[in-house]
């Protein structure tokens, strides 16, 4: 069974591997969403970190714009109030989406 596993998880890492950045975006939000169902504070507080390391400030109004909505999430996430930030990890996901159809 140990077998297994392993062999399932380096399935799932080189899966990751060959993601490109908007792809990982969005599997990041779905993490997030998964997480916020679970009502997991931790998993989600973790994609939530991984989402603000993630920003490009050269690019400041969307960073700024993203990282206001993140440490919004995180602090709803924080205080047990799991809708908000559902809410705005599917309207992110669904906007890279669009995004990812058009390129």
């Amino acid at each position: 069974m140990v077998g297994t596993k392993k062999v399932g998880h380096a399935y799932l890492e080189q899966g990751i591997m060959t993601l490109n950045p908007l792809q990982l975006l969005i599997k990041a939000y779905d993490a997030g969403i998964t997480a916020c169902n679970r009502k997991d504070e931790e998993k989600a507080s973790i994609v939530l970190a991984e989402l603000i390391d993630s920003l490009n400030f050269d690019q400041a109004e969307i960073s700024n714009s993203l990282f206001r909505l993140y440490e919004f999430c995180m602090r709803e996430i924080k205080n047990g109030r799991f809708d908000a930030a559902l809410k705005i990890f599917k309207e992110l996901r669904g906007a890279w989406l669009q995004v990812q159809d058009a390129a």
